[in-house]
């Protein structure tokens, strides 16, 4: 393999890693300014790969939401001039309010995230491999008392004070009940 792909293969899970959390958001945003389901699609698409060829212009300093939701912004502008003859929902100043508070509920996102990280890897191994199993790999209560051989009642009580755990502990690094 020639020596200069390595950096394009980091840089291209970089993307795909910022992209991955960001999406919501720029999805979100989008989906809530572009009426029809099809070309609220295609704006996405258009966005992402807009991310893409620019993405050598990010600046790892500032947030990945707020640098996507520029382009996402900048694509729904352009999406509403091409379709004029379409009723707006929303005029240019509740575009950017909506756009303001999507990209200020993803930072909240983010802290919630790093804190329910934290929070997992305070688990015992049983309960990690147990979550693990339930929610990554999507296995069912039964699958995974089969795993441990035990009772499928006792994978759901340990499912239900994991969650309790997880949601009081999210709580405590927020600083206050869980969100």
């Amino acid at each position: 393999m020639p020596p200069d792909c390595d950096p394009s293969s980091d840089k291209m899970s970089q993307l795909a890693l910022l992209w991955g959390q960001a999406k919501p958001a720029v999805s979100a945003y989008v989906r809530s300014t572009v009426r029809n389901h099809h070309d609220a699609e295609d704006v996405i698409q258009s966005t992402v790969s807009q991310i893409a060829q620019r993405f050598d212009d990010y600046d790892p300093s500032r947030p990945f939401v707020a640098w996507a939701l520029g382009f996402a912004r900048y694509k729904v502008m352009e999406y509403r001039n091409k379709s004029y003859r379409k009723p707006l929902l929303l005029g240019d100043d509740a575009l950017e309010a909506l756009s303001g508070a999507i990209e200020e509920e993803s930072r909240g996102v983010d802290e919630r995230y790093h804190a329910l990280e934290h929070c997992i890897d305070r688990l015992g191994d049983r309960h990690q491999v147990v979550l693990t199993q339930r929610y990554r790999h999507d296995k069912t209560r039964e699958q995974i008392a089969d795993q441990l051989d035990v009772k499928v009642n006792t994978v759901s009580v340990m499912l239900r004070r994991i969650r309790q755990a997880l949601a009081e502990c999210v709580g405590e690094r927020l600083g206050g009940a869980a969100r």
